[in-house]
């Protein structure tokens, strides 16, 4: 959710920097690709990168060109403009919308010194079809507002494949390719901008073990309200908040309205609003679980107030009002 002008201003500016990075892609000539295997344990995320070249010379640079093009030319029908708004990421998924994880000022947790220590150690030796890689990344610098930054540009398409009813010409006759091969798709799915973190889509959320994430919060986000004392049944809400659907609405979640429900005026209000029962000493009657469901949506910023039609309505997501 957005909760400022100034906030809001910046997430403009995030369009305009998007199609500033597409767009100067072809700048840089130096740019390198990693084939990316990645695998999340207890003990944290594991990246490995095998470090690939391309022939002939110049090969690399024309796949950065069609990138660009993809995403800001006539030919692809300049796909960024699908996009109509960037905000945080908060667990929906919209099409038009580009999901922003900040380096600072987010809670959301992503383990990036895992995936750039995977590059910077990217292997050059092994044999590259004998590793499972689930993405390939290009990793460059670029000159953007006249200041250098890092651009890390990640595919989620395979990149190693085998051909099915696939055939090359030999010697007049065709023979069916069975070896696998590299495939490298111009689609990309994540942005790395030195270290902030923007999701063209929710392919990459694997890569990124989101799912951790917004479970982890959802915890300690149900650790809080049990402590305010807010709720009668706190099992039922427990098992309510941690299931299903719900840890990915904790993306989204708010404090600061979690905090206002502390105050018994504020729960009376969500009482009348959003129909979820108040017992006799004033908490949520969750012994319900429609009743906990409905508190849910209340914190994740789920639920709003329509003031035209004085009703209550389930959104996917906020931001703040343009005037």
């Amino acid at each position: 959710m957005l909760e400022n002008p100034l906030r809001e201003r910046n997430f403009k500016m995030s369009l305009i920097l998007m199609k500033k990075i597409f767009e100067s892609l072809p700048k840089n000539q130096y740019w390198s690709i990693h084939l990316l295997e990645y695998k999340h344990l207890k003990g944290g995320s594991k990246y490995t990168c095998r470090l690939i070249e391309l022939e002939p010379d110049g090969r690399l640079n024309k796949l950065i060109q069609d990138i660009s093009e993809l995403y800001t030319g006539e030919k692809g029908k300049k796909r960024l403009s699908r996009y109509n708004d960037v905000r945080n990421y908060d667990g929906t998924c919209s099409g038009t919308t580009i999901y922003k994880i900040p380096f600072e000022e987010s809670d959301v947790v992503v383990d990036l010194d895992a995936l750039f220590e995977g590059i910077t150690n990217s292997d050059v030796e092994c044999n590259p079809f004998e590793i499972k890689p689930q993405a390939y990344i290009l990793c460059g610098r670029l000159l953007i507002d006249g200041k250098e930054h890092q651009i890390k540009l990640i595919s989620m398409n395979s990149p190693i494949t085998i051909l099915k009813n696939k055939f090359m010409n030999k010697k007049g006759k065709f023979k069916e390719i069975k070896e696998k091969i590299l495939n490298l798709r111009t689609s990309i799915n994540a942005v790395i901008y030195d270290k902030d973190i923007y999701m063209l889509d929710m392919s990459v959320e694997p890569l990124f073990n989101m799912e951790r994430s917004y479970k982890n919060k959802c915890n300690k986000a149900v650790e809080r309200i049990e402590h305010l004392d807010i709720v009668s049944d706190i099992d039922t809400f427990k098992s309510i908040a941690t299931t299903g659907h719900n840890p990915r609405s904790f993306a989204a979640f708010s404090e600061g309205k979690m905090n206002l429900l502390g105050n018994v005026k504020s729960r009376a209000v969500v009482c009348q609003r959003f129909g979820i029962p108040l017992t006799q000493d004033r908490k949520f009657d969750t012994t319900k679980k429609e009743n906990a469901d409905k508190l849910v949506k209340v914190l994740c910023n789920k639920a709003m107030w329509d003031i035209i039609e004085e009703n209550s309505v389930e959104v996917d997501g906020l931001k703040t009002w343009q005037r």
